[in-house]
Protein backbone atom coordinates (compact mmCIF):
# COMPACT_ATOMS: atom_id res chain seq x y z
CA UNK A 1 0.00 0.00 0.00
CA UNK A 2 1.28 3.48 -0.91
CA UNK A 3 0.29 6.73 0.76
CA UNK A 4 0.39 9.85 -1.39
CA UNK A 5 1.68 12.62 0.86
CA UNK A 6 0.77 16.26 0.20
CA UNK A 7 1.52 19.53 2.00
CA UNK A 8 -0.87 22.21 0.72
CA UNK A 9 -0.73 25.83 1.86
CA UNK A 10 -4.48 26.52 1.72
CA UNK A 11 -7.85 24.79 1.96
CA UNK A 12 -8.43 25.25 -1.77
CA UNK A 13 -5.10 23.65 -2.64
CA UNK A 14 -5.81 20.87 -0.15
CA UNK A 15 -9.02 19.81 -1.91
CA UNK A 16 -7.32 19.95 -5.33
CA UNK A 17 -4.33 17.86 -4.23
CA UNK A 18 -6.38 15.40 -2.17
CA UNK A 19 -8.36 14.44 -5.25
CA UNK A 20 -5.12 13.61 -7.08
CA UNK A 21 -3.56 11.92 -4.05
CA UNK A 22 -6.52 9.59 -3.48
CA UNK A 23 -6.55 8.75 -7.18
CA UNK A 24 -2.86 7.73 -7.11
CA UNK A 25 -2.52 6.20 -3.64
CA UNK A 26 -4.52 3.77 -1.53
CA UNK A 27 -4.18 6.35 1.28
CA UNK A 28 -3.45 10.07 1.32
CA UNK A 29 -1.57 11.95 4.02
CA UNK A 30 -2.52 15.61 4.28
CA UNK A 31 0.13 17.65 6.04
CA UNK A 32 -1.85 20.57 7.46
CA UNK A 33 1.22 22.41 8.85
CA UNK A 34 0.69 25.45 6.59
CA UNK A 35 -3.10 25.59 6.17
CA UNK A 36 -4.46 28.66 7.96
CA UNK A 37 -8.05 28.26 6.65
CA UNK A 38 -8.32 24.52 7.34
CA UNK A 39 -11.84 23.06 7.15
CA UNK A 40 -11.81 19.34 7.93
CA UNK A 41 -15.59 19.15 7.64
CA UNK A 42 -15.40 20.18 3.98
CA UNK A 43 -12.74 17.55 3.36
CA UNK A 44 -14.92 14.98 5.12
CA UNK A 45 -17.85 15.87 2.86
CA UNK A 46 -15.84 15.68 -0.36
CA UNK A 47 -13.58 12.66 0.20
CA UNK A 48 -13.40 9.21 1.75
CA UNK A 49 -12.16 10.21 5.21
CA UNK A 50 -11.21 6.61 6.07
CA UNK A 51 -8.39 6.81 3.48
CA UNK A 52 -6.89 10.03 4.88
CA UNK A 53 -4.05 10.51 7.38
CA UNK A 54 -4.11 13.92 9.08
CA UNK A 55 -0.68 15.14 10.20
CA UNK A 56 0.36 18.46 11.73
CA UNK A 57 4.13 18.21 12.06
CA UNK A 58 6.06 20.41 14.49
CA UNK A 59 9.32 22.05 13.47
CA UNK A 60 11.70 19.98 15.55
CA UNK A 61 10.29 16.87 13.87
CA UNK A 62 10.85 18.22 10.36
CA UNK A 63 7.51 20.02 10.07
CA UNK A 64 6.51 23.60 9.35
CA UNK A 65 3.75 24.30 11.89
CA UNK A 66 4.17 27.56 13.80
CA UNK A 67 2.06 27.95 16.87
CA UNK A 68 1.46 26.54 20.32
CA UNK A 69 1.15 22.83 21.03
CA UNK A 70 -2.53 23.17 21.88
CA UNK A 71 -3.11 24.94 18.54
CA UNK A 72 -1.23 22.15 16.77
CA UNK A 73 -3.22 19.35 18.41
CA UNK A 74 -6.64 21.00 18.08
CA UNK A 75 -7.23 19.96 14.41
CA UNK A 76 -6.09 16.42 15.24
CA UNK A 77 -8.78 16.28 17.92
CA UNK A 78 -11.26 17.51 15.30
CA UNK A 79 -10.08 14.72 12.96
CA UNK A 80 -10.76 12.19 15.75
CA UNK A 81 -14.22 13.60 16.32
CA UNK A 82 -15.09 13.51 12.60
CA UNK A 83 -13.66 10.01 12.26
CA UNK A 84 -10.82 10.34 9.76
CA UNK A 85 -8.98 7.11 9.06
CA UNK A 86 -5.72 8.12 10.76
CA UNK A 87 -3.94 10.84 12.66
CA UNK A 88 -0.17 11.02 13.19
CA UNK A 89 1.49 12.23 16.40
CA UNK A 90 5.18 12.15 17.30
CA UNK A 91 6.49 9.88 20.06
CA UNK A 92 8.32 12.96 21.42
CA UNK A 93 4.94 14.63 22.09
CA UNK A 94 3.97 12.22 24.84
CA UNK A 95 1.48 14.53 26.61
CA UNK A 96 -0.28 15.28 23.33
CA UNK A 97 -0.39 11.57 22.53
CA UNK A 98 -2.09 10.80 25.85
CA UNK A 99 -4.52 13.68 25.26
CA UNK A 100 -5.43 12.30 21.83
CA UNK A 101 -5.91 8.79 23.17
CA UNK A 102 -8.17 10.16 25.89
CA UNK A 103 -10.19 12.14 23.34
CA UNK A 104 -10.56 9.07 21.13
CA UNK A 105 -12.15 7.19 24.03
CA UNK A 106 -14.36 10.15 24.84
CA UNK A 107 -15.66 10.39 21.26
CA UNK A 108 -15.73 6.62 20.77
CA UNK A 109 -13.72 7.33 17.62
CA UNK A 110 -12.49 4.60 15.25
CA UNK A 111 -9.60 6.75 14.04
CA UNK A 112 -6.24 4.96 14.03
CA UNK A 113 -3.45 6.75 15.88
CA UNK A 114 0.01 6.56 14.32
CA UNK A 115 2.85 7.26 16.75
CA UNK A 116 5.91 8.37 14.80
CA UNK A 117 9.66 8.63 15.41
CA UNK A 118 12.00 10.56 13.11
CA UNK A 119 15.78 10.78 13.01
CA UNK A 120 17.10 13.18 10.35
CA UNK A 121 20.79 12.49 10.95
CA UNK A 122 21.29 8.71 10.99
CA UNK A 123 19.80 5.26 11.37
CA UNK A 124 20.45 4.65 15.07
CA UNK A 125 21.91 1.37 16.24
CA UNK A 126 19.21 0.90 18.88
CA UNK A 127 16.18 0.71 16.57
CA UNK A 128 14.66 -2.20 18.48
CA UNK A 129 15.02 -0.33 21.79
CA UNK A 130 13.31 2.69 20.24
CA UNK A 131 10.51 0.44 19.05
CA UNK A 132 10.09 -1.11 22.52
CA UNK A 133 9.90 2.37 24.10
CA UNK A 134 7.05 3.22 21.71
CA UNK A 135 5.06 0.10 22.55
CA UNK A 136 1.92 -0.07 24.68
CA UNK A 137 1.06 3.62 24.47
CA UNK A 138 -2.50 3.03 23.34
CA UNK A 139 -1.78 3.74 19.66
CA UNK A 140 -2.51 1.54 16.63
CA UNK A 141 0.52 1.87 14.33
CA UNK A 142 4.19 2.57 14.99
CA UNK A 143 6.06 4.65 12.43
CA UNK A 144 9.88 4.76 12.50
CA UNK A 145 11.66 6.84 9.86
CA UNK A 146 15.40 7.52 9.97
CA UNK A 147 18.13 8.83 7.67
CA UNK A 148 20.31 6.41 5.70
CA UNK A 149 24.01 7.23 5.97
CA UNK A 150 25.00 3.94 4.34
CA UNK A 151 23.18 1.65 1.91
CA UNK A 152 23.41 -1.18 4.47
CA UNK A 153 21.09 0.77 6.80
CA UNK A 154 18.23 -0.45 4.60
CA UNK A 155 18.76 -4.01 5.75
CA UNK A 156 18.42 -2.97 9.38
CA UNK A 157 15.02 -1.48 8.57
CA UNK A 158 14.14 -4.70 6.73
CA UNK A 159 14.96 -6.72 9.85
CA UNK A 160 12.98 -4.36 12.08
CA UNK A 161 9.89 -4.41 9.87
CA UNK A 162 10.02 -8.15 9.25
CA UNK A 163 10.26 -9.00 12.93
CA UNK A 164 7.41 -6.64 13.85
CA UNK A 165 5.06 -7.76 11.07
CA UNK A 166 5.68 -11.43 11.93
CA UNK A 167 4.05 -10.64 15.30
CA UNK A 168 1.01 -9.20 13.45
CA UNK A 169 1.80 -5.74 14.78
CA UNK A 170 1.42 -2.80 12.41
CA UNK A 171 4.55 -0.82 11.60
CA UNK A 172 5.48 1.80 9.02
CA UNK A 173 9.21 2.09 8.50
CA UNK A 174 11.62 3.22 5.78
CA UNK A 175 14.59 5.55 5.38
CA UNK A 176 15.13 9.10 4.17
CA UNK A 177 17.90 10.27 1.85
CA UNK A 178 19.14 8.96 -1.50
CA UNK A 179 20.74 5.92 0.15
CA UNK A 180 17.36 5.09 1.70
CA UNK A 181 15.35 5.14 -1.52
CA UNK A 182 15.36 1.36 -1.87
CA UNK A 183 13.54 1.05 1.48
CA UNK A 184 10.70 3.20 0.12
CA UNK A 185 10.38 0.80 -2.82
CA UNK A 186 10.71 -2.45 -0.87
CA UNK A 187 9.28 -1.69 2.59
CA UNK A 188 5.79 -2.97 1.73
CA UNK A 189 7.29 -6.31 0.70
CA UNK A 190 9.08 -6.43 4.06
CA UNK A 191 5.80 -5.94 5.93
CA UNK A 192 5.47 -2.16 6.34
CA UNK A 193 1.85 -1.06 6.57
CA UNK A 194 2.47 1.56 3.89
CA UNK A 195 5.12 3.61 2.12
CA UNK A 196 4.87 7.37 1.53
CA UNK A 197 5.38 9.22 -1.75
CA UNK A 198 4.73 12.70 -3.17
CA UNK A 199 2.81 13.52 -6.33
CA UNK A 200 5.11 14.22 -9.26
CA UNK A 201 5.89 17.91 -9.64
CA UNK A 202 4.03 18.96 -6.49
CA UNK A 203 6.93 18.97 -4.05
CA UNK A 204 8.39 16.44 -1.69
CA UNK A 205 7.49 16.35 2.01
CA UNK A 206 10.65 14.46 3.08
CA UNK A 207 14.18 13.68 1.89
CA UNK A 208 14.61 10.90 -0.67
CA UNK A 209 10.96 10.54 -1.58
CA UNK A 210 10.17 8.92 -4.93
CA UNK A 211 7.13 10.23 -6.84
CA UNK A 212 4.14 7.93 -6.45
CA UNK A 213 3.87 7.67 -10.23
CA UNK A 214 7.33 6.05 -10.30
CA UNK A 215 6.57 3.71 -7.41
CA UNK A 216 3.42 2.55 -9.21
CA UNK A 217 4.34 2.67 -12.88
CA UNK A 218 8.11 2.02 -12.90
CA UNK A 219 8.87 -0.07 -9.81
CA UNK A 220 5.42 -1.73 -9.45
CA UNK A 221 5.99 -1.27 -5.72
CA UNK A 222 2.53 -2.43 -4.72
CA UNK A 223 3.09 -5.78 -6.43
CA UNK A 224 6.57 -6.54 -5.07
CA UNK A 225 6.75 -9.42 -2.63
CA UNK A 226 9.54 -11.46 -1.07
CA UNK A 227 9.69 -13.79 -4.09
CA UNK A 228 10.81 -10.99 -6.42
CA UNK A 229 14.37 -11.19 -7.75
CA UNK A 230 16.42 -8.06 -7.05
CA UNK A 231 18.75 -6.52 -9.63
CA UNK A 232 20.34 -3.11 -9.57
CA UNK A 233 23.14 -0.68 -10.21
CA UNK A 234 26.05 -0.16 -7.83
CA UNK A 235 28.16 2.96 -8.16
CA UNK A 236 28.70 6.46 -6.89
CA UNK A 237 26.96 8.49 -8.23
CA UNK A 238 23.97 6.55 -9.61
CA UNK A 239 21.29 9.24 -9.84
CA UNK A 240 21.81 10.07 -13.53
CA UNK A 241 21.54 6.46 -14.72
CA UNK A 242 18.48 5.55 -16.80
CA UNK A 243 18.85 1.82 -16.07
CA UNK A 244 16.27 1.80 -13.25
CA UNK A 245 13.58 2.90 -15.71
CA UNK A 246 14.61 0.72 -18.66
CA UNK A 247 15.11 -2.56 -16.78
CA UNK A 248 11.99 -2.17 -14.64
CA UNK A 249 9.92 -1.47 -17.75
CA UNK A 250 11.40 -4.60 -19.35
CA UNK A 251 10.58 -6.69 -16.27
CA UNK A 252 7.01 -5.41 -16.45
CA UNK A 253 6.74 -5.93 -20.23
CA UNK A 254 7.89 -9.55 -19.92
CA UNK A 255 5.72 -10.06 -16.81
CA UNK A 256 8.67 -10.99 -14.60
CA UNK A 257 8.72 -10.94 -10.80
CA UNK A 258 11.83 -8.78 -10.56
CA UNK A 259 12.81 -5.24 -9.65
CA UNK A 260 15.85 -3.09 -10.46
CA UNK A 261 17.17 -0.63 -7.85
CA UNK A 262 19.86 2.03 -7.58
CA UNK A 263 22.42 1.23 -4.87
CA UNK A 264 24.42 4.34 -3.93
CA UNK A 265 27.51 2.70 -2.43
CA UNK A 266 30.28 4.32 -0.41
CA UNK A 267 31.95 1.21 0.97
CA UNK A 268 32.14 -1.66 -1.56
CA UNK A 269 33.37 -4.20 1.00
CA UNK A 270 30.44 -3.47 3.30
CA UNK A 271 27.94 -3.59 0.45
CA UNK A 272 29.14 -6.93 -0.87
CA UNK A 273 29.21 -8.38 2.64
CA UNK A 274 25.72 -7.11 3.50
CA UNK A 275 23.88 -7.55 0.20
CA UNK A 276 25.48 -10.62 -1.37
CA UNK A 277 22.48 -12.73 -0.44
CA UNK A 278 19.98 -10.13 -1.60
CA UNK A 279 20.52 -9.73 -5.36
CA UNK A 280 20.45 -11.91 -8.48
CA UNK A 281 22.40 -9.56 -10.72
CA UNK A 282 24.05 -6.16 -10.81
CA UNK A 283 25.17 -3.45 -13.19
CA UNK A 284 28.45 -1.88 -12.10
CA UNK A 285 29.50 1.69 -12.80
CA UNK A 286 32.25 4.00 -11.62
CA UNK A 287 34.18 3.84 -9.37
CA UNK A 288 33.75 0.06 -8.93
CA UNK A 289 34.29 -1.45 -12.39
CA UNK A 290 37.81 -2.57 -11.52
CA UNK A 291 37.47 -2.76 -7.72
CA UNK A 292 34.65 -5.31 -7.96
CA UNK A 293 36.87 -8.01 -9.52
CA UNK A 294 38.18 -9.60 -6.25
CA UNK A 295 34.59 -10.23 -5.10
CA UNK A 296 33.76 -12.39 -8.13
CA UNK A 297 34.11 -16.15 -8.48
CA UNK A 298 34.57 -16.07 -12.25
CA UNK A 299 34.98 -13.51 -15.04
CA UNK A 300 34.92 -14.09 -18.77
CA UNK A 301 37.88 -13.73 -21.14
CA UNK A 302 36.86 -10.39 -22.63
CA UNK A 303 36.31 -8.83 -19.22
CA UNK A 304 39.74 -10.08 -18.17
CA UNK A 305 41.29 -8.40 -21.20
CA UNK A 306 39.43 -5.15 -20.58
CA UNK A 307 40.18 -5.31 -16.86
CA UNK A 308 36.78 -3.98 -15.89
CA UNK A 309 33.35 -5.40 -15.04
CA UNK A 310 30.00 -3.76 -15.75
CA UNK A 311 27.69 -6.75 -15.24
CA UNK A 312 27.34 -9.42 -12.54
CA UNK A 313 25.11 -12.48 -12.49
CA UNK A 314 24.65 -14.80 -9.55
CA UNK A 315 24.69 -18.47 -10.55
CA UNK A 316 25.31 -21.84 -8.89
CA UNK A 317 29.06 -21.19 -8.88
CA UNK A 318 28.77 -17.79 -7.18
CA UNK A 319 29.18 -14.40 -8.82
CA UNK A 320 30.02 -14.26 -12.53
CA UNK A 321 31.37 -11.02 -14.00
CA UNK A 322 31.45 -9.78 -17.58
CA UNK A 323 31.65 -6.55 -19.59
CA UNK A 324 28.91 -5.61 -22.05
CA UNK A 325 30.15 -2.08 -22.83
CA UNK A 326 32.05 -3.36 -25.87
CA UNK A 327 28.95 -5.21 -27.06
CA UNK A 328 27.01 -1.94 -26.91
CA UNK A 329 29.60 -0.04 -28.92
CA UNK A 330 29.83 -2.75 -31.59
CA UNK A 331 26.02 -2.95 -31.72
CA UNK A 332 25.82 0.80 -32.31
CA UNK A 333 28.48 0.93 -35.04
CA UNK A 334 27.40 -2.23 -36.86
CA UNK A 335 23.90 -0.79 -37.31
CA UNK A 336 25.61 1.53 -39.82
CA UNK A 337 28.68 -0.26 -41.13
CA UNK A 338 30.82 -3.36 -40.74
CA UNK A 339 33.95 -3.11 -38.60
CA UNK A 340 36.00 -5.91 -40.15
CA UNK A 341 39.23 -4.57 -41.73
CA UNK A 342 38.20 -0.95 -41.08
CA UNK A 343 40.56 1.62 -39.61
CA UNK A 344 39.02 2.86 -36.38
CA UNK A 345 40.34 5.94 -34.57
CA UNK A 346 39.33 5.84 -30.89
CA UNK A 347 39.57 9.06 -28.90
CA UNK A 348 40.10 8.21 -25.23
CA UNK A 349 41.85 5.41 -23.38
CA UNK A 350 39.85 5.38 -20.15
CA UNK A 351 37.29 2.77 -19.13
CA UNK A 352 34.95 3.32 -22.08
CA UNK A 353 37.79 3.66 -24.59
CA UNK A 354 39.40 0.48 -23.35
CA UNK A 355 36.19 -1.58 -23.63
CA UNK A 356 35.40 -0.19 -27.08
CA UNK A 357 38.95 -0.81 -28.32
CA UNK A 358 38.80 -4.48 -27.35
CA UNK A 359 35.37 -4.74 -28.96
CA UNK A 360 36.66 -3.27 -32.23
CA UNK A 361 39.64 -5.64 -32.16
CA UNK A 362 37.25 -8.54 -31.51
CA UNK A 363 35.47 -7.61 -34.77
CA UNK A 364 38.82 -7.53 -36.62
CA UNK A 365 38.96 -3.76 -36.87
CA UNK A 366 42.31 -1.94 -37.06
CA UNK A 367 42.51 0.13 -33.87
CA UNK A 368 44.25 3.51 -33.59
CA UNK A 369 44.34 5.12 -30.14
CA UNK A 370 44.61 8.83 -29.39
CA UNK A 371 44.40 10.15 -25.84
CA UNK A 372 45.24 13.38 -24.07
CA UNK A 373 47.33 11.35 -21.63
CA UNK A 374 49.80 9.67 -24.01
CA UNK A 375 50.93 7.19 -21.36
CA UNK A 376 47.42 5.69 -21.16
CA UNK A 377 47.23 5.46 -24.96
CA UNK A 378 50.57 3.63 -25.14
CA UNK A 379 49.55 1.21 -22.39
CA UNK A 380 46.28 0.33 -24.13
CA UNK A 381 47.92 0.05 -27.56
CA UNK A 382 50.53 -2.31 -26.14
CA UNK A 383 47.82 -4.61 -24.74
CA UNK A 384 46.02 -4.59 -28.07
CA UNK A 385 48.91 -4.45 -30.49
CA UNK A 386 47.37 -1.24 -31.79
CA UNK A 387 48.75 1.98 -33.26
CA UNK A 388 48.78 5.30 -31.37
CA UNK A 389 48.79 8.89 -32.54
CA UNK A 390 49.46 12.01 -30.54
CA UNK A 391 46.38 13.92 -29.43
CA UNK A 392 47.45 16.97 -31.39
CA UNK A 393 47.71 14.87 -34.56
CA UNK A 394 44.29 13.21 -34.31
CA UNK A 395 42.70 15.47 -36.94
CA UNK A 396 45.17 14.35 -39.61
CA UNK A 397 44.68 10.58 -39.26
CA UNK A 398 43.05 8.62 -42.06
CA UNK A 399 40.31 6.31 -40.80
CA UNK A 400 36.98 4.72 -41.71
CA UNK A 401 35.33 4.97 -38.30
CA UNK A 402 35.76 7.62 -35.60
CA UNK A 403 34.84 6.83 -31.99
CA UNK A 404 34.64 9.43 -29.24
CA UNK A 405 35.11 7.62 -25.93
CA UNK A 406 35.88 10.80 -23.96
CA UNK A 407 33.44 12.99 -22.05
CA UNK A 408 34.13 15.94 -24.36
CA UNK A 409 30.76 17.27 -25.54
CA UNK A 410 28.76 15.82 -22.64
CA UNK A 411 26.23 17.98 -20.80
CA UNK A 412 26.84 20.57 -19.38
CA UNK A 413 29.74 21.16 -21.81
CA UNK A 414 27.77 20.30 -24.95
CA UNK A 415 29.36 23.12 -26.95
CA UNK A 416 32.75 21.39 -26.81
CA UNK A 417 33.96 19.00 -29.49
CA UNK A 418 36.79 16.41 -29.44
CA UNK A 419 37.79 17.23 -33.04
CA UNK A 420 39.13 20.61 -34.17
CA UNK A 421 37.39 22.88 -36.68
CA UNK A 422 39.84 21.89 -39.41
CA UNK A 423 38.48 18.34 -39.35
CA UNK A 424 35.06 19.57 -40.41
CA UNK A 425 36.35 21.23 -43.58
CA UNK A 426 36.73 17.73 -45.09
CA UNK A 427 34.23 15.68 -47.05
CA UNK A 428 33.25 12.99 -44.52
CA UNK A 429 31.00 10.93 -46.78
CA UNK A 430 31.96 7.29 -46.38
CA UNK A 431 33.02 7.92 -42.74
CA UNK A 432 31.10 6.63 -39.71
CA UNK A 433 31.26 8.71 -36.52
CA UNK A 434 30.18 7.20 -33.20
CA UNK A 435 29.96 9.22 -29.98
CA UNK A 436 29.63 7.26 -26.72
CA UNK A 437 28.04 10.34 -25.10
CA UNK A 438 24.22 10.25 -24.95
CA UNK A 439 23.54 13.46 -23.09
CA UNK A 440 22.85 15.28 -25.35
CA UNK A 441 21.70 12.65 -27.83
CA UNK A 442 23.26 14.52 -30.74
CA UNK A 443 26.55 16.05 -29.69
CA UNK A 444 28.36 18.82 -31.50
CA UNK A 445 30.70 16.17 -32.95
CA UNK A 446 27.77 14.26 -34.44
CA UNK A 447 25.99 17.34 -35.76
CA UNK A 448 29.04 18.72 -37.53
CA UNK A 449 30.05 15.29 -38.86
CA UNK A 450 26.57 14.70 -40.30
CA UNK A 451 26.69 18.10 -41.99
CA UNK A 452 29.86 16.98 -43.76
CA UNK A 453 28.27 13.76 -45.00
CA UNK A 454 29.22 11.24 -42.30
CA UNK A 455 26.93 8.50 -40.99
CA UNK A 456 26.49 9.05 -37.25
CA UNK A 457 25.63 6.92 -34.21
CA UNK A 458 25.00 8.20 -30.69
CA UNK A 459 25.71 6.83 -27.24
CA UNK A 460 22.10 5.85 -26.67
CA UNK A 461 22.55 2.98 -29.12
CA UNK A 462 25.60 1.89 -27.12
CA UNK A 463 23.57 2.00 -23.93
CA UNK A 464 20.78 0.00 -25.58
CA UNK A 465 23.20 -2.62 -26.90
CA UNK A 466 24.98 -3.18 -23.60
CA UNK A 467 21.73 -3.14 -21.59
CA UNK A 468 20.14 -5.70 -23.94
CA UNK A 469 23.12 -7.97 -23.34
CA UNK A 470 22.79 -7.51 -19.57
CA UNK A 471 19.08 -8.31 -19.57
CA UNK A 472 19.61 -11.42 -21.71
CA UNK A 473 22.41 -12.63 -19.42
CA UNK A 474 20.22 -12.22 -16.34
CA UNK A 475 16.94 -13.57 -17.69
CA UNK A 476 17.65 -15.64 -20.80
CA UNK A 477 15.33 -13.32 -22.75
CA UNK A 478 16.68 -11.29 -25.66
CA UNK A 479 14.67 -8.07 -25.34
CA UNK A 480 13.03 -6.30 -28.24
CA UNK A 481 15.34 -3.57 -29.60
CA UNK A 482 12.26 -1.46 -30.37
CA UNK A 483 11.11 -1.68 -26.74
CA UNK A 484 14.63 -0.93 -25.53
CA UNK A 485 14.79 2.20 -27.66
CA UNK A 486 11.30 3.29 -26.55
CA UNK A 487 12.03 2.81 -22.85
CA UNK A 488 15.47 4.44 -23.11
CA UNK A 489 14.09 7.55 -24.79
CA UNK A 490 11.28 7.76 -22.22
CA UNK A 491 13.90 7.56 -19.47
CA UNK A 492 15.96 10.36 -20.98
CA UNK A 493 12.87 12.55 -21.31
CA UNK A 494 11.96 11.88 -17.68
CA UNK A 495 15.49 12.70 -16.55
CA UNK A 496 15.43 15.92 -18.55
CA UNK A 497 12.14 16.99 -16.93
CA UNK A 498 13.52 16.12 -13.49
CA UNK A 499 16.67 18.18 -14.07
CA UNK A 500 14.61 21.13 -15.27
CA UNK A 501 12.59 21.03 -12.05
Amino acid sequence: MITASIMPSSQKEATTLLEKALEKGELAEIRIDLIKDLDLSEINNKFDKKRIIVTNRKKDEGGLFEGSESERISPLIDALKIGFGFIDIESSSIDSLHNLISKRREYNSKTNIIISYHNFEETPQNLKEILLQMENQGHDIVKIVAYAKDISDNLRIKDLVSSRSSQNKKIISFLMGEKGEISRILCNSWGSYTSYAPLRGVGKTALGQIPIEDLNDVYRSGSINNTFDIYGLIGNPVKESIGYYVHNKLFSYYNMDAVYLNFLVDDLDRFMSSFKGQFKGLCVTMPFKERIVPFLNKIDTMAQKIGAINTIKKNNEGLFGTNTDWIGAVYSIEKLTSINNKKVLILGAGGAGKAIAFGIANRQGEVIISNRDEKKALELSKNLGAETVLWEDRNDVEFDILVNATKIGMTPEENNCPMEDSFFTKDLSGITVFDAVYSPLETRLLTRSREQGAKIANGLDMYIGQAMAQFELWTGIKPSSEKMEKFSKEALEMRSRHNEN
